[in-house]
């Protein structure tokens, strides 16, 4: 019973952690760039158990009375993997605007010197230095990179930044992965490089788009089905714990 209680318990926690996962894409299908996150379940250790051997028969020879078996413990989320696909595009008549047109990321630096990645090419400025310097900036703040990761900065004119459009969307830097679905993702629309995925290359050959953004890739319904799944395989499991507890309390109240 011990077993089952574990399984049950276990399978309740996991499937709690997928349903956030679904949750969570749902909650950002709205998000600029927004890259689907898919939880991957996989088996629990398994316990084996050996046969029982006894003279059946009473012939001297010991006969099998169980065979060998193997107990599950239940599944749980190994990993969440990054579901990669185009989204469609749309105009926003905004020129601070970008979207690739085909595969990378964006690179950012926070103020802490962190570069991350994204598909968000929501772009401002910002006046920032003792001198009034503008710099290209992401919306959270964050400076944008060219190609050989430096900031971005913005020409001005007795403070006032002076904009060519042209020149700004040739410098903003676009990097590739050898596999980026071994990127790390972060809790804020950013990915950060690591061994699975590989250093950043630079791609200056890009296509990038101006005065668009990328939609997010979420598919409503389909979270929609998973999320209904992975609730309902969490009432099974509950039940699984409750069936536990009922046979336990029989057990304990055999005379």
């Amino acid at each position: 019973m011990n077993i089952s209680f574990h399984t049950g318990k276990t399978a309740m926690i996991e499937q709690a952690r997928a349903m956030s996962v679904y949750a969570n894409n749902m909650a950002n299908i709205n998000t600029v760039g927004y890259q689907t996150i898919r939880p991957d379940f996989a088996d629990c250790i398994y316990e084996s158990y050996r046969r029982d051997f006894v003279d059946s028969d009473e012939d001297g020879e010991k006969d099998i009375l169980e065979p060998d078996w193997q107990t599950g413990h239940g599944a749980y989320v190994q990993k969440t993997d990054l579901m990669f696909s185009q989204s469609h595009f749309y105009d926003t008549e905004r020129n601070l605007d970008f979207a690739i047109g085909g595969e990378g990321f964006f690179a950012v630096q926070d103020r802490w010197g962190n570069v991350n990645y994204t598909r968000d090419g929501a772009f401002a400025m910002t006046q920032v230095g003792e001198n009034g310097e503008w710099w290209l900036v992401s919306a959270s703040g964050e400076y944008v990179l060219d190609n050989n990761k430096e900031r971005i900065q913005i020409p001005f004119i007795e403070g006032e930044p002076n904009v060519d459009w042209s020149a700004l969307k040739e410098k903003i830097g676009v990097f590739e992965f050898p596999n980026p679905y071994g990127l790390e993702a972060l809790g804020t629309n950013r990915y950060v490089e690591n061994g699975k995925s590989g250093a950043a290359v630079a791609n200056p050959n890009a296509e990038k788009l101006q005065s668009v953004l990328i939609a997010s890739n979420v598919d409503l319904a389909t979270q929609m089905v998973k999320l209904i799944e992975t609730q309902r395989a969490y009432q099974i499991s509950s039940r699984v714990v409750t069936t536990s507890d009922e046979l336990a309390r029989i057990a304990n109240n055999l005379r």
